[in-house]
């Protein structure tokens, strides 16, 4: 297949990188509040003589853009990933119903915690784990037929296990806080109220999951040749689809638990990925992180800043914005 920069990747890098700092830097400007690129840049370097708009960036605009780099980079990486092993361009962990397994937890532990007194479910992200892992499983044994998984079952089962524990959530949600409004957050995404703490835990599980994931490339290039090439080759199947299933769920449990469930985003940017730098996994999985990092980030920004009095689901935009562009990038995809 062809792709746009199949030479002078190297000569690219570093303008690409370049461009991905200053994007980052410039979406610290847009809020309620706008502040000049200049503050910005005056307050990164501990310049800035305004203490309020010092307070924002650094206490609320920086983890927030931060987490948001790291949770669509985990979430672009992973959706890479689950398309290459199951040479399946729809599989992302949306679809497949890992992302509404992982908010089922959340809200769970949530609900246990603060209604039941289970102080045994205090841990969000444990919950949110497991849940994600049970869904996985569930989509796995749903749409497996002797041992093979059709691409049109797999699909179909991720919707079913999707149904599933979507409806389950708003019952939590419903039925334990009763406040239809707040549940946004974990039905359709929200960056707001991110820490610093968001920003360490998410840096520690993206950046090691994404490493794993990028050392794996030429099992998951084999993969994309077929399962019986693969095992030709000597990747071991099963066990390579056992370890992407449960490294795919952590990172999206990580994700979903923090910011909600956000869809689109693993399934749109490794098309992308792809459609700049090729299908070769050791590029495409590093190429999506960084791509998926960028565009939810960007979806966040114009959340927050285009709506104003009020803030929009990022998972609104990430929808309005990825459904085009999947049906662009799909068009293109069958023309080539």
């Amino acid at each position: 297949m062809r792709y746009i920069f199949s030479k002078g990747r190297r000569f690219f890098l570093p303008f690409f990188i370049l461009g991905i700092i200053l994007f980052l830097i410039l979406n610290l400007s847009f809020g309620s509040i706008n502040i000049p690129f200049r503050e910005i840049v005056q307050s990164l370097l501990g310049n800035s003589t305004n203490d309020i708009n010092r307070t924002i960036i650094w206490s609320i605009r920086f983890p927030r853009v931060l987490v948001g780099f790291l949770a669509g980079a985990s979430l672009s990486a992973v959706g890479c990933a689950f398309q290459g092993l199951l040479k399946n361009p729809l599989a992302d962990p949306y679809i497949l119903g890992i992302s509404s397994g992982g908010a089922f937890g959340a809200v769970l532990a949530i609900a246990l915690q603060q209604f039941a007194g289970w102080k045994w479910f205090s841990n969000v992200e444990t919950m949110s784990f497991f849940f994600a892992l049970i869904s996985t499983i569930l989509t796995y044994f749903i749409a497996s037929t002797k041992g093979k998984l059709p691409i049109t079952q797999l699909v179909l089962s991720g919707i079913i296990v999707n149904l599933i524990f979507s409806s389950a959530t708003t019952f939590i949600i419903v039925f334990y806080w009763r406040n239809v409004t707040n549940s946004t957050f974990w039905l359709m995404g929200s960056l707001s109220g991110v820490f610093w703490n968001d920003v360490l835990r998410l840096l520690l599980a993206s950046t090691t999951g994404i490493f794993i994931m990028t050392i794996f490339s030429e099992k998951f290039n084999a993969m994309s040749l077929g399962e019986e090439e693969a095992m030709y080759l000597g990747v071991n199947v099963e066990r390579f689809k056992l370890l992407t299933f449960i490294l795919g769920s952590f990172l999206t449990s990580i994700v979903v638990s923090t910011i909600g469930i956000v869809g689109f985003v693993g399934l749109i940017v490794p098309h992308m990925a792809r459609f700049l730098f090729g299908a070769n996994h050791r590029i495409s999985i590093p190429a999506s992180a960084l791509l998926g990092g960028m565009f939810l980030v960007g979806c966040d920004s114009i959340a927050r800043s285009l709506f104003q009095p009020t803030e929009m689901p990022i998972g609104i935009i990430t929808a309005f914005i990825g459904a085009p562009v999947f049906i662009f990038l799909l068009k293109w995809r069958l023309r080539n």
